[in-house]
C-alpha cells in the first residue's frame, strides 16, 4: 500500500504546506478522538468540493452484529466512565451528530455533590443535558453490549467515507519525501466474528436479527467501508493523526510505548502528557435495585484516613453502576488491588447512604487505566499531530469533550491552514495550550473543594449556605448552586468557575448564610437535645419557588382559594425516601405516639390527645411546660397516599396548617414534604403590641432545625421498614 515515491517539493520559507487534493490522511486510533477528527474533516472537505481519503487504523478486534460488515462494534473496553457532558451534547448537536436512544444508558436529572456533612443535590438546569454511555462492549453480561458510543461514532465516520482497517500500528517514520510512513499489522483476518467469539457467516447474535433489532443502522454506502483484511503493510500518508489515547495497554508506562518512542524520533521536542492511574469498575446488582438511583450523577472528592480518594464518581446506567476512583491510594496500589479499593470505597458511610439498601453490588468488570492530567509538549510536527488524550484532557472531567475540542480544531487546521509544523503550532497549538492553562485553575478548584467537602465543619457550612440561598433567593439570582454545577458538570471553563467561587458575593453568602446560620443551628440542636449520632444525614431544603406551589396545592385540596399573601410564619422541608408510601405513612402514624423514634425535642412534649394514627379527628398537642405554652393540631383531611392535613385548632397560630405530602418520584422512591403555615394572633390593646413583638422574636428557625433532624430520622426508619 506504499504509494510511488515522488521528489520532495521544496516550498519557500514561511509558506504553509496545504493538504493536497485527494490526499491520504491516516488516523491511528478509532476511538472518539479519531472518529471526531475523521467526521469533521470528511464533512468539511465535501462542503468545500474537495476530496480526501481517510484511513482509520484501530487495533481492537471488532465483531459483526447487525450486518456482515468487517467491523461493527467494539470487542473490548476503552477504559472510560462514559460521561457525556452538557458541553459535549451541545457540540454534537452543532455537528449534527445525534446519539441514538440505544446508545444512551441514562439521562441525569440531578447532580449530587457529596460532603462529609450532607450531600448537595443540584437539579440539571433546564435546557442542559448530561448523559452516560458505555464506551465499548464490556461488561460482557450487559444486554445489547454491542451497541455503544464508540461503535456509533466509528460507523458514522465510515458513513462519511472513512476506510476502517482493524490493525495495530507498530512503527511510524518519515519517508525520504518527508511523508509519514505508518507500519501496521492486521489484528483480525477475513472471518467476521459474532459476540461469542466464534466465526459466523451471518454474524447473527442469538435472539437478534438485523430487521427486528432496534439500534444503530450500520449499513454504509458501497465503497465507504472496505474490508478490514488488508494484510500487514505500510501506508504513506500526506498527514497522520495519532488518536490512540494513553491506554494502548491499560495503565501502560508512557515511556515504554514503542509508538510514542517512534513519534519522539519524528518530533524530537514531543513529550507525552502526564498521566495518573485510575480505577474503573462496572457493577451490577442481580435484583436491579440500582434503578432506585437512576437519573442521579454522584461526585465524591474525599475518602477516609485509610482510603485516600481525591476524585470519584458514581454513575448509574440502568441496571449498572460505574464507579471511578482517583487518589493517592489508587496511585500507590497494584492493579491486583483495584477491586479491593472499590469495595472499600463502597463501605464509606456516604456511599452506603447512596447505594440502595440490600443491593449486593458485584463488579463484573474492573480496570486500572491511565488518565491524562497534563498536556503533551509540542504534540505536532511536519505532517503529523497528536489529538485527544494523547495531546491534552480537562483535569478529572470531560475527557470526551476534550477529545471533541482538540480533534475538531485539528481538522479545521489541517484543511484551512496547513499541515506543516508552523501552521499546526500557530492554529492547533493554542487549543491545546488553552486547555492546559485552564487545568491550572482546575487544580485550585479541586484542592479547595476537596478541603471543604472532606471535613464535617466546612462541608456543613457550605451545605447550609447553598440551602439558605435556595430557600430564600429566586433561581435566577442564585450564585452558589450555579458555581457548583459548573464544577461538577464541566459546563464551564475552570477559570470562570474559580472566579465564581472566590467572588466576594459568594464568600459573603458562605459567611452569612453558611457559617453564622450553622453556628445558630448547632446551638439550637444542643438546646433541644438533637443528636445526629447514628442518624444518616440527608438534604431537606426546598427551593423558594416550590413553597408557593405547595401552598396553592394545599388550599386546592381544601376546596378554597389560596390567600393573596403568604402566612406570617411559613416553612417547608422535604426528604427523598427509598421506600413506598405505606412504609412512610406508618412512620407518620407514629406522630404523637409516646414510643415514636423521631421528633423528640427536649423541653417539648408532643402527644396524641384523641383519635387513631392517620385518622381524621386525631388531635395532637404540643406543650412547653416550663413556659406554660401549648397548642393543638387536629387531622382535618386525609387524601389517601397523598396528603395528611392538620389544622391548628387551639393556641398560637389557630387556623394554620401543618401538612404532610407524599409524592412518588419513581417506583420505589418517594418524596415526603412537611409544610407549616400560620398567622400570629393580632391581639387587642397592649396585647397587640405583645403579639407584634412575639412575632418578631418567634424562633422560626427552631422549628426548621427540629424537623430537619426528624425528617432524616423518618427516612431512615421508613427505609429500614421497607427493607
Amino acid at each position: 500500500m506504499i504509494r510511488p515515491r515522488t521528489a520532495r517539493v521544496r516550498r519557500p520559507p514561511g509558506t504553509p504546506l496545504s493538504l493536497p487534493e485527494n490526499a491520504t490522511v491516516v488516523v491511528v486510533g478509532g476511538g472518539p478522538a479519531g472518529s471526531f477528527f475523521a467526521i469533521r474533516l470528511l464533512r468539511k472537505t465535501r462542503q468545500a468540493g474537495r476530496a480526501v481519503k481517510v484511513i482509520i487504523l484501530e487495533k481492537k478486534r471488532e465483531v459483526c452484529f447487525y450486518t456482515p460488515l468487517p467491523f461493527s462494534s467494539w470487542e473490548g473496553c476503552n477504559y472510560c466512565a462514559g460521561g457525556v457532558s452538557p458541553r459535549l451534547v451541545d457540540g454534537l448537536r452543532r455537528e449534527k451528530i445525534f446519539l441514538p436512544e440505544e446508545v444512551i444508558e441514562s439521562r441525569s436529572t440531578e447532580v449530587v455533590i457529596h460532603g462529609d456533612w450532607k450531600s448537595i443535590l443540584l437539579a440539571v438546569p433546564e435546557g442542559r443535558e448530561m448523559l452516560s454511555v458505555f464506551r465499548g462492549s464490556r461488561p460482557r453480561q450487559r444486554a445489547g453490549r454491542y451497541v455503544n458510543f464508540d461503535t456509533f461514532l466509528l460507523h458514522l465516520a465510515a458513513d462519511e467515507g472513512a476506510q476502517v482497517i482493524t490493525a495495530e500500528v507498530d512503527d511510524v517514520r518519515y519517508s525520504p519525501e518527508g511523508k509519514p510512513l505508518i507500519d501496521y499489522r492486521e489484528t483480525m483476518g477475513d472471518v467476521a466474528y459474532c459476540g461469542n467469539g466464534e466465526p459466523d457467516s451471518g454474524c447473527a447474535k442469538p435472539g437478534v436479527t438485523p430487521d427486528t433489532t432496534p439500534g444503530i443502522t450500520l449499513d454504509t454506502a458501497p465503497g465507504t467501508a472496505p474490508s478490514a483484511s488488508q494484510g500487514n503493510g505500510t501506508i504513506e500518508a500526506d498527514f497522520a493523526v495519532f488518536a490512540g489515547g494513553v491506554n494502548r495497554r491499560p495503565g501502560m508506562d508512557m515511556r515504554d510505548d514503542p509508538l510514542l518512542t517512534a513519534l519522539q524520533k519524528m518530533i524530537p521536542r514531543l513529550r507525552p502528557p502526564k498521566v495518573r492511574k485510575a480505577v474503573i469498575a462496572e457493577m451490577r446488582d442481580s435484583q436491579a435495585r440500582v434503578r432506585l438511583v437512576e437519573g442521579e450523577m454522584h461526585f465524591v472528592q474525599y475518602g477516609s484516613r485509610d482510603l485516600r480518594i481525591e476524585m470519584a464518581s458514581v454513575m448509574p446506567k440502568k441496571d449498572w453502576i460505574t464507579v471511578v476512583l482517583l487518589g493517592k491510594s489508587v496511585d500507590r496500589a497494584q492493579p491486583t488491588a483495584s477491586l479491593d479499593l472499590v469495595e472499600r470505597f463502597l463501605e464509606l458511610p456516604n456511599i452506603r447512604r447512596l447505594v440502595p439498601r440490600k443491593a449486593e453490588l458485584v463488579a463484573r468488570c474492573c480496570c486500572n487505566p491511565n488518565m491524562t492530567v497534563g498536556a503533551a509538549r509540542n504534540p505536532f510536527g511536519e505532517r503529523v499531530a497528536l489529538t485527544g488524550d494523547l495531546a491534552v484532557a480537562r483535569l478529572y472531567k470531560d475527557g470526551l469533550y476534550s477529545a471533541f475540542t482538540t480533534s475538531s480544531a485539528l481538522a479545521d487546521c489541517v484543511l484551512d491552514e496547513g499541515i506543516d509544523e508552523t501552521s499546526l503550532a500557530k492554529h492547533y497549538g493554542p487549543v491545546v495550550r488553552r486547555l492546559h492553562a485552564d487545568n491550572r485553575y482546575g487544580r485550585v478548584i479541586f484542592w479547595l473543594s476537596h478541603w471543604v467537602l472532606a471535613h464535617p465543619a466546612s462541608s456543613r457550612v457550605l451545605y447550609r449556605a447553598v440551602i439558605t440561598e435556595r430557600m430564600t433567593t429566586p433561581q435566577h439570582r442564585r450564585r452558589l448552586a450555579p458555581v457548583l454545577w459548573q464544577v461538577a458538570s464541566g459546563d464551564e471553563v475552570y477559570r470562570r468557575a474559580l472566579a465564581g467561587m472566590l467572588h466576594p458575593a459568594s464568600l459573603w453568602l458562605i459567611l452569612t448564610g453558611g457559617l453564622l446560620l450553622t453556628l445558630r443551628d448547632i446551638v439550637t440542636e444542643t438546646l433541644f437535645g438533637l443528636d445526629w449520632t447514628g442518624v444518616p444525614r440527608y438534604g431537606t431544603g426546598v427551593p423558594v419557588e416550590q413553597v408557593e406551589e405547595t401552598r396553592n396545592a394545599l388550599f386546592a385540596v381544601q376546596g378554597v382559594e389560596p390567600p393573596p399573601r403568604a402566612p406570617q410564619m411559613e416553612s417547608m422541608f422535604t426528604v427523598r425516601i427509598r421506600a413506598g408510601k405505606k412504609a412512610i405513612l406508618k412512620q407518620l402514624g407514629a406522630f404523637g405516639d409516646p414510643d415514636r423514634e423521631y421528633l423528640k425535642p427536649r423541653f417539648v412534649r408532643i402527644h396524641r390527645v384523641t383519635g387513631e394514627p392517620n385518622q381524621v379527628g386525631t388531635v395532637i398537642r404540643y406543650s412547653i411546660p416550663m413556659l406554660r405554652l401549648s397548642f393543638s393540631v387536629g387531622l382535618e383531611s386525609v387524601v389517601p397516599d397523598r396528603y395528611l392535613l392538620y389544622r391548628i385548632v387551639e393556641g398560637m397560630g389557630e387556623g394554620g396548617i401543618l401538612a404532610f405530602l407524599l409524592d412518588e418520584l419513581r417506583p420505589g422512591v418517594s418524596l415526603l414534604t412537611i409544610y407549616v403555615g400560620f398567622d400570629f394572633p393580632r391581639g387587642r390593646g397592649l396585647g397587640r403590641i405583645g403579639w407584634a413583638m412575639g412575632r418578631r422574636l418567634f424562633p422560626e428557625f427552631a422549628h426548621d432545625v427540629v424537623w430537619n433532624h426528624s425528617l432524616c430520622q423518618i427516612r431512615h426508619l421508613a427505609e429500614v421498614e421497607e427493607g
